[in-house]
């Protein structure tokens, strides 16, 4: 399956707009940063860089070896997916 540059940049623009949306982690790093400054806020942010990083690259290799070791992983998840 390919994906076309229109689709590409379409998802691209998605997640820009889910990535500028506020969450709970904005509010906290908000929150520390206002009350204890830059060396408050600067280790939780640097966690959540890490954590936003190492999460879907960990998921992404954990799926990858299911679906390398197992034949019928994929097709199983497939069908899961259409659910």
């Amino acid at each position: 399956m390919t994906i076309s540059t229109p689709d590409a940049l379409l998802y691209a623009g998605a997640l820009l707009i889910l990535f500028l949306t506020p969450g709970p982690v904005w509010v906290a790093l908000t929150a520390r940063a206002l009350s204890g400054g830059f060396n408050a806020a600067w280790p939780l942010a640097l966690g959540v860089v890490v954590g936003d990083v190492l999460w879907p690259l960990l998921a992404i290799l954990g799926v990858t070896w299911i679906v390398s070791t197992f034949a019928g992983f994929m097709t199983a998840l497939r069908w899961v997916a259409c659910l």
